[in-house]
């Protein structure tokens, strides 16, 4: 028991430490606007104060924008961690030495990232169709809102 709290807390500590990382990639990877990015309510002055949030008040359709920012930044993370997943549980399975308890451990492992990724999909999927639909257009491009 002991041994899963500190794998658990080790876990944890890694993702609070990685998350300024994570937000300064989706700032840069967003044009320096972040989660702001294609938001009418977030329009820089003379391109140089681009603090990247709001400097208006903001429409639905920004909210819908936002929105859509923050499910494809997720999903960028979550398919690169699934891929990890599965190789740690590859790895796992090809030095198990035979031990049934390890390979059983790694196929579950294996599992819960491709059932991770299939939520992580299907969610994307229901936000984006949803958002067409609320936004009055749904012949958009696929992933595109347009306020």
């Amino acid at each position: 028991m002991k041994k899963y709290f500190l794998i658990t807390a080790f876990i944890v500590i890694i993702f609070f430490s990685s998350l300024p990382i994570i937000a300064n990639a989706a700032q840069a990877q967003l044009g320096g606007r972040g989660i702001w990015a294609g938001t009418s309510c977030s329009v820089c002055s003379n391109n140089t104060n681009c603090t990247g949030g709001p400097n208006k008040p903001c429409s639905f359709c920004d909210a819908l924008v936002v929105t859509k920012n923050i499910i494809d930044f997720l999903l960028k993370v979550a398919i690169p961690l699934s891929v990890a997943l599965v190789v740690y549980g590859a790895v796992i399975m090809m030095i198990a030495s035979g031990s049934e308890e390890k390979v059983r451990r790694s196929r579950t492992i294996i599992t819960r990232a491709f059932v991770g990724v299939a939520i992580a999909l299907s969610a994307w999927l229901i936000v984006s169709t949803l958002l067409h639909i609320l936004t009055g257009n749904p012949n958009l491009p696929w992933a595109t809102i347009t306020c």
